[in-house]
């Protein structure tokens, strides 16, 4: 199919779609607002997070040119991990039992009522999910830039999501009994890699997450500084968006070629001391 017929037929090519990593939050914080990616102070945090930047730099191959990540809450929900937030001490145990207040305008994606501060909040994070996955390139549902969702979350969190359907179906409103727009976007495979390859200990998990990012670094590796990487909802570039993609300056060559030039220069072009003298007055005079 051309670019054309992709485009006829209201899908992004893959060449357009990325990898998207949502990395669990951790209980040690530091004790003043910070962005997201900063709060979390757990020797296992940074192995979730040094694993989702890995997994989602810019390296200038197909399926790379649509990456981000962001952090599971208890307490937000998806939070890009450059977004400033408070600390906090909310975790899913504390929702679980929490009845919630009012009557809920959505059934869960099951069809089961919502009764609990946790079935809330796994409605919340469908509808950010869904949200978060189409920025930052404005896209609907059918061109959603996520090629593949990885879910980095211990199975407290994980568990929570997946018994509601949250990755699978869509909430209905009791109003209208129709399926809501908050589920993920259709073409968004979902992986779940610590449930899935029976990842269970804490050790285990980071040594997996280790040799997981050593790999990642050293075979998707930006080949020049001035290619991007991807971090939360936006872009950090080292250079301005005019000048990626131009070839970098080498300065010490480029000095040399001019040297090289002035000394080509034909002896009869070249002044001598006394007309060097007189255009130095005549220049002084204006």
């Amino acid at each position: 199919m051309t670019t054309d017929q992709h485009q006829s037929a209201g899908t992004l090519p893959d060449r357009s779609r990325g990898r998207f990593v949502l990395v669990g939050c951790g209980d040690a914080k530091a004790d003043e607002p910070r962005e997201a990616r900063d709060l979390y102070t757990s020797s296992y945090f940074v192995c979730k997070r040094r694993y989702a930047e890995a997994a989602t730099q810019w390296a200038r191959t197909v399926n790379r040119r649509a990456n981000c990540w962001a952090v599971l809450s208890a307490e937000y929900g998806v939070v890009p991990s450059r977004l400033e937030i408070e600390p906090y001490d909310t975790t899913t145990d504390d929702l679980s039992g929490t009845p919630i207040d009012g009557e809920p305008d959505f059934r869960l994606p099951t069809g089961d009522p919502v009764e609990t501060e946790l079935d809330q909040w796994a409605l919340r994070v469908q509808m950010q999910l869904r949200e978060w996955l189409a920025r930052p390139f404005a896209a609907d549902q059918e061109t959603s830039p996520c090629r593949e969702l990885v879910i980095l979350a211990g199975s407290d969190y994980v568990d929570a999501l997946r018994d509601r359907d949250v990755f699978d179906g869509r909430a209905t409103s009791v109003h209208t009994g129709e399926p809501s727009l908050r589920g993920l976007p259709p073409k968004a495979t979902v992986r779940f890699p610590f449930q899935d390859d029976d990842i269970g200990g804490l050790f285990e998990q980071q040594a997996w997450l280790a040799d997981r990012a050593d790999e990642l670094k050293s075979s998707t590796a930006p080949r020049r500084r001035c290619e991007l990487s991807t971090f939360g909802a936006g872009y950090e570039r080292e250079r301005a968006r005019w000048n990626v993609g131009r070839p970098s300056l080498d300065v010490e060559e480029t000095e040399q070629v001019g040297l090289q030039a002035f000394e080509d220069v034909p002896e009869e072009c070249v002044a001598d001391t006394y007309e060097q003298s007189e255009l130095s007055t005549l220049v002084a005079e204006e």
